[in-house]
């Protein structure tokens, strides 16, 4: 069965409070709803009749479900707990009004990580099937120390973690030709994960089943920079680099696990080469065209493998669900 790891859902419902309440700059208009200044969202974010007709066309067995990163962290804020409950309640009956082809993935409340733990709890309790998380919390690296309970709470779980990445401050050069989803959310990921290998998170937990969009964003291309820190013998040296961790940070990237929304043949060449068809999952980002909506792009690149690579990148995902 292939599972799509990475998609994103709003409930019609949902998304009509939220217009009503002015959040989020998400208006109503003749289409469904849009962000203000931009033109309407994609009707399949909220269309789960139109949705399960792609997953059937496309034979995908299941599809995991979160919210678009905007309305779970940005620059200046991020979910805390009564938000989050809502959050995670659409998310839950949005992917229950697809029957057994969606699963949800629930958001914990970031902004209180005190609360974290709880919720991841009664989230799995009610159904959903992992959780989703941003890469910082209204910019909070999430390597802070306040959300280790947080992970060793996921690693105890053995739930999947898929994190998405969102914005961690805001900077006028992304204001323009899109840099933020193109180049700035990439560097969000890289940024996040570093930390996380840095500060031991990956280390003290390295059953964690954390799956990172976009292919890792820039992080596998940084493998060997971050190693020259780790390495680095004199005047460049810094002993937090080496203080929390035991292997140079490269080795970390093999616990990982990196979607396949990468858009181009010979980043994913590379990325199957640097951490291993094992660690490389079917995602597309559905139903944003930046990304790779039906997977048409990475089945094509997929379709470069061998045969064996090609059905284990595409069972991976019911692999880490258990499903396998």
């Amino acid at each position: 069965m292939i599972v799509d790891v990475h998609a994103h859902a709003l409930s019609r419902d949902f998304l009509g409070e939220l217009a009503r309440e002015g959040a989020f700059g998400i208006e109503t208009c003749p289409e469904g709803f849009r962000f203000a200044g931009y033109g309407p969202l994609d009707p399949l974010l909220f269309d789960t009749t139109g949705r399960l007709e792609s997953l059937t066309r496309r034979e995908i067995g299941l599809q995991l479900v979160s919210p678009p990163p905007r309305v779970v962290s940005h620059a200046g804020w991020a979910a805390d707990g009564a938000f989050a409950r809502r959050l995670n309640a659409q998310t839950l009956a949005a992917a229950r009004e697809g029957g057994k082809r969606l699963g949800s993935l629930a958001v914990p409340p970031i902004a209180e990580p005190e609360r974290c733990v709880d919720a991841i709890r009664r989230a799995l309790d009610e159904g959903h099937l992992g959780v989703a998380l941003p890469t910082s919390a209204a910019g909070r690296p999430l390597d802070d120390p306040a959300f280790e309970p947080m992970w060793a709470e996921c690693a105890r779980q053995g739930c999947i973690v898929f994190m998405h990445p969102t914005s961690g401050v805001d900077r006028p050069a992304f204001g323009s030709f899109t840099m933020l989803q193109l180049v700035g959310w990439p560097s969000e990921t890289a940024l996040c994960v570093a930390r996380l290998i840095f500060s031991g998170v990956l280390e003290r937990h390295p059953g964690l089943k954390l799956v990172l969009a976009h292919g890792g964003g820039t992080l596998p291309m940084l493998a060997g920079r971050l190693d020259l820190a780790y390495e680095a013998p004199l005047y460049e040296a810094n002993p937090a680099c080496r203080a929390h961790i035991s292997r140079p940070p490269s080795h970390y990237l093999g616990q990982l696990y990196y979607d396949t929304v990468v858009a181009h043949p010979t980043v994913l060449d590379f990325l199957l080469k640097l951490v291993g068809p094992e660690r490389v999952v079917f995602g597309t980002d559905f139903p944003f065209e930046i990304g790779d909506a039906e997977g048409a792009k990475a089945l094509a690149a997929l379709d470069r493998q061998s045969e064996e690579v090609r059905a284990r990148v595409l069972s991976n995902g019911a692999r880490l669900m258990g499903l396998a």
